[in-house]
Formats: C-alpha cells, structure tokens, sequence
C-alpha cells in the first residue's frame, strides 16, 4: 500500500511540473463588488448545522491527489484538469488561459472573503482536532481563519464550469475535476463537508454571472484556442492512472472516456 501511495505521489507531483511561474500579481476578477455581493449575501444566510466533523480517513491515492489539489494558483491549477481534457496544458505556457484562471480566482478570493466578512468565524477540522493531519503546510493565519465557505470550492467550482465551455464535449469529466478539488479541502481537514457545499454553490452563482461579461466572453476565445491548441498536441499526463485510483469508479469511468476522442 505505501509502495503504491507512493508511486501515486511521483506521479502526480510528474504531473504537477509547469514551464511558467504563476503571476506574481493577479489581474482584477471580472466581478465588482457591488455584483458579488447578492452572492455571498445568499451563501453567508445558508442554514448551517454545528458538525464539522472531518471528512473520513481517505485512501492513500486519495490523500495524494487532495496534496495536489491544494493548489490552485495559475498556471498549476490548469494541469488539475489535464486527465479528463485528455492533454496536458503544462507543456509550454498559455498566457491566455492563465489569464482567465487567475481573474476566476480573484472572483473567488472575492467571495470567499466577502462571505466571511458575514458570517461567524466557523473554525477548520484541524483546529477544533490538532490531532488531525493536514494535508499543507499550514500557516497561523490559515489556521485561525474562517472554513466557511471552502474557497478551494469555490475556485475549483469556477474552474471546472471554464473549462466546461472551452471543452464542451468534456463538460461532464471537467466538472467532477472542479467537484474534486473542492471536495479535496474537505480530505485535507481543512473544511467541513459543509463548508465544501457551500463553496461548491458559491462557485456554481459566481460562473453564472462571470459567464455573461463581455471580458470574461474575449478572455474565453483566446484561451479556447489554447486549449485546442493543446489537445491537438498529443500529449497526456503521467498523473492520470494515479487519478483514476484516487477517484475510484468515477475515476475509472473518466479514464475509459479518455481512451477515444468523442
């Protein structure tokens, strides 16, 4: 088991290498405040119960693959979804796609903090049980925030719904991705199942209005010419049988749909 674990690490940190460093400062998300507000306005009024119990003890392969998940600064965060586009972006830059990545993010970070500024501190699993591992290292500022909503959730949500439209015909397989790398905060004790949810709702209301800007509409032509650009290469990532393991039977049902172009 640990052999195997660890052949799932090598191979999805393989997956994980990147020809270009993220950007070091973010261009601006495509929301105002004044349009995410409503937003996290309705996630902060979410009923919530007081259990934040951890999320149960994953496999190996599954521990693996929430490391990787963490993180979710462009360009590295595209390489998440490499496996169900059948490519692998990381085989030379594609500014336009990053561009798009990081303007989603700060869309996210936006939300995520405006929510917070709402809603009652709701402590991390790791915080209420120090004995819980987590799967990052953590820093005091991260300890001490505020789980809720899981911004993992809701960057991976907003990925997911991008790459839906720039790869239509595999918008089933890139959203489970964006389901999974929110549900990896969940495996990492970082959030509760809950706070997952509500970054996963969170994400789903963000893309909905992102989807109608004009900016966000220009950004998504250039980056849609990547990543054709990038299927048409021929290239595929070391992390995907590793992926598939972590996944379980729906990683095995995205590996068996990546066999053939649709």
């Amino acid at each position: 088991m640990i052999r195997a674990a660890s052949l799932a690490a090598l191979a999805i940190l393989a997956g994980c290498a990147t020809v270009a460093p993220p950007t070091a400062s973010p261009p601006p998300g495509y929301l105002s405040s004044a349009q995410i507000e409503p937003l996290a306005a309705a996630i902060s009024a979410l009923e919530l119960s007081t259990e934040t119990s951890p999320a149960p003890e994953p496999s190996p392969d599954r521990w693996w693959l929430a490391i990787a998940h963490a993180e979710l600064r462009p360009p590295f965060a595209a390489q998440h979804f490499d496996c169900a586009l059948g490519t692998r972006l990381s085989a030379r830059p594609r500014p336009g796609l990053t561009r798009l990545m990081n303007r989603l993010l700060s869309d996210a970070t936006a939300l995520t903090r405006d929510v917070a500024r709402r809603h009652a501190p709701r402590a991390r699993p790791i915080t209420l049980d120090p004995s819980l591992q987590p799967c990052q290292r953590i820093t005091p500022a991260m300890a001490a925030g505020s789980a809720y909503p899981a911004a993992g959730a809701v960057a991976g949500t907003l990925y997911g719904e991008a790459f839906a439209v720039l790869a239509p015909e595999r918008a089933e397989a890139v959203r489970h991705i964006g389901e999974a790398i929110g549900d990896s905060r969940a495996v990492c004790r970082m959030n509760s199942e809950q706070d997952v949810l509500a970054g996963q709702q969170g994400g789903r209301g963000l893309f909905a209005t992102i989807s109608r800007s004009p900016e966000f509409q220009a950004d998504l032509e250039v980056a849609r010419t990547e990543i054709d650009a990038a299927r048409a290469e021929g290239l595929t990532s070391p992390a995907c049988a590793a992926e598939r393991r972590a996944l379980g039977p729906a990683g095995d049902q995205l590996g068996r749909g990546l066999t053939s172009d649709p």
